[in-house]
């Protein structure tokens, strides 16, 4: 056989062509599996990633991300995520201050907002852990399947971690609402998704992973829609919720009806239909939502007539007592101008909320018959 012809040149051009297939080799494999360059973008501790399932991590968005903190027991940590068009003027000065106000930041600009939460409530017992459980278990949401302690709407989901989160008993817990521009972020099963991949993270961040993991197997229900209560209609469909106010009209969202959660938000609308005043009506003897109210009932008889222990001041109401075999919570905060549109009193309008559920649930009357 004759001897090889080649040159060094032949050589030389030869090993660069053999560099290229393997460098181009890599490349392939590195873009097929998102790593290197070309690994997925990941927000909030890395609970998502681009393209991670909900739509508002897909493709048509561009997204920015800042954390504050970072999950712990016992500790609050939130991350903003803003996302919008791609190239638009909101995505080239994208908002991920904590409280929406970017310092220096023009109107119009900063785009849609995803927040995500990870923290136990409020400790104050008043306003701040009244608004927060209206925000964590509103009417406009429908409860998570197979038993999970949580709600999902289009707009906001909340989740109870387990137990071995707890810190003295006060439970550790994820929400994601959208913000800003955004009026929604996505299907309620988008959401749902959103809400157990925060808690895998959560927990993991928090070291208390242990204990299988939180899943859903059947689809979330469709959150109910807008109602209006007027007409003497009752208020979150609950017989003895009346409301009769002198001016505007009361609206509302009745949410969860089963036997661990029920759940209604309310508002009051002038003429112009701007909202006056809001409502809560919440029921629940889910184990790892009734820990949400702790604190809040005392230790001592709202009075005469009534079963539990609870408080009833204004407009507000709570009581927990047992219903069959389970503590259950009776929560109702009225603003004020709901609170003077009850009839005849809010005390009276609780005390026949409450005990309409309870005949719902076929437990004994918590508050007194009148």
């Amino acid at each position: 056989m004759a001897p090889s012809a080649r040159t060094p040149r032949h050589r030389v051009v030869l090993v660069l062509v053999s560099v290229l297939v393997l460098l181009g080799g890599a490349t392939l494999a590195a873009y097929a599996t998102r790593t290197g360059p070309f690994a997925k973008d990941g927000y909030c501790w890395g609970a998502w990633s681009e393209d991670g399932g909900p739509g508002v991590l897909g493709d048509d968005y561009a997204r920015a991300a800042e954390t504050y903190g970072t999950p712990g027991r016992g500790e609050a940590a939130t991350c903003v995520v803003a996302f919008g068009a791609p190239g638009t003027e909101e995505m080239r000065t994208p908002d991920t201050s904590l409280n929406g106000a970017a310092p220096g930041a023009r109107e119009g600009t900063g785009g849609q907002r995803l927040v995500a939460r990870v923290g136990p409530p409020p400790r104050a017992t008043g306003g701040p852990r009244r608004a927060w459980l209206a925000e964590a278990l509103p009417g406009s949401a429908a409860p998570l399947p197979d038993g999970l302690p949580g709600v999902a709407g289009r707009d906001h989901g909340t989740l109870v971690l387990p137990e071995e989160c707890d810190t003295g008993h006060v439970p550790l817990v994820v929400t994601v609402r959208a913000d800003g521009g955004a009026i929604e972020l996505g299907p309620e099963q988008d959401v749902a998704q959103l809400l157990l991949s925060l808690a895998k993270t959560a927990r993991q961040k928090a070291g208390c992973a242990e204990g299988p993991p939180m899943r859903i197997t059947t689809p979330v229900r469709t959150a109910p829609g807008e109602e209006s209560y007027d007409e003497g209609r009752p208020a979150c469909r609950v017989p003895g919720l009346r409301l009769a106010p002198r001016r505007g009209d009361v609206r509302g969202y009745a949410g969860a009806f089963g036997d661990r959660l029920q759940s209604c938000s309310l508002e009051l609308t002038d003429k112009d239909g701007d909202v006056t005043a809001r409502g809560h009506f919440v029921v629940t003897s889910h184990p790892r939502l009734v820990p949400l109210f702790t604190g809040m009932a005392g230790g001592k008889s709202p009075g005469a007539g009534w079963r539990g222990n609870g408080r009833i001041e204004g407009g507000d109401g709570l009581v927990t007592a047992e219903c069959r075999g389970r503590p259950t919570v009776f929560h109702l905060h009225l603003d004020g101008p709901l609170a003077r549109a009850a009839t005849p009193d809010t005390r009276a309008v609780f005390a026949r909320a409450a005990d309409s559920v309870t005949e719902r649930l076929g437990c004994p009357p918590v508050g007194p018959r009148g």
